[in-house]
């Protein structure tokens, strides 16, 4: 596998780098998870918004009016600064690349786990799952479970170099 397409820079901002297609299928993701989250009562859109109190009709409701609107505007705003950053990118010989800022990283980390719970949810992805056969319908959509699952990975390890080691020093 290929190696880590974010890199810290000096000025504590990330460079992303992937191919344009990596890029566009990312965005469409950004701008389809933005509009699906409107839809709370779409089954694959429940994973995101897990209940607080499963055995209590009336103190879910409670929570759910206090949160939802909130939580729901995040992960519209994280979807839109995703795009955003995404068409403010550079684009040369097939290649993307774009420098993301702590607050954009962290919304490329958030869209990048919420598609994966909605693939994850669609897809009915369990631990003792086995794997798809070459001609299953759902191959493809795996693939792009997997893949978004190896990006969020990356860019985990990216900001996880960041943070001092532990013994204190940066690492």
């Amino acid at each position: 596998m290929r190696g880590n397409p974010f890199r810290n820079r000096p000025d504590a901002a990330l460079e992303a780098r992937l191919a344009e297609v990596e890029a566009t299928v990312i965005r469409r993701l950004a701008v389809d998870l933005a509009q699906a989250v409107r839809e709370p009562d779409e089954p694959s859109m429940r994973r995101l918004f897990p209940p607080a109190y499963l055995d209590d009709d009336r103190l879910q409701e409670q929570f759910a009016s206090l949160t939802r609107d909130e939580l729901l505007e995040g992960k519209i705003a994280a979807a839109r600064a995703v795009a955003d950053s995404i068409d403010a990118g550079a684009l040369k010989r097939g290649r993307w690349s774009g420098v993301l800022d702590e607050e954009t990283a962290g919304c490329w980390l958030r869209v990048l786990n919420d598609a994966r719970l909605v693939l994850g949810t669609r897809l009915d992805v369990t631990e003792d799952m086995e794997s798809l056969a070459d001609d299953d319908p759902s191959t493809a959509t795996m693939n792009l479970y997997l893949w978004l699952g190896w990006l969020e990975e990356m860019l985990i390890d990216a900001l996880a170099g960041r943070l001092p080691d532990e013994t204190g020093t940066d690492g």
